[in-house]
């Protein structure tokens, strides 16, 4: 029979580093429309430029609200309402 052995306090292992999570960093945009947050990455198709500025959609549905009328929508006064 084995006796149970303790650790020699001489014999030092080599420390191994857990591996890291990877991470990717996701910038998002605010939907003007409705004000929902949109990752770009995950929607490439529902993006408009106008004047030099890309603006996100989180659907169909607000990118053509915001098509047919952006000054509505980057209007100060505007306070986008949620869908």
């Amino acid at each position: 029979m084995l006796a149970a052995m303790a650790p020699d306090p001489r014999i030092r292992l080599p420390v191994i580093p857990a591996p890291m999570e990877r991470h990717t960093v996701t910038e998002t945009e605010i939907d003007p429309v409705c004000g929902m947050t949109v990752d770009p990455e995950e929607k490439p198709d529902l993006h408009l430029e106008i004047d030099g500025r890309s603006f996100w959609f989180c659907g169909k549905g607000c990118l053509l609200e915001f098509r047919d009328d952006p000054g509505r929508y980057l209007d100060p006064a505007y306070k986008p309402g949620g869908m």
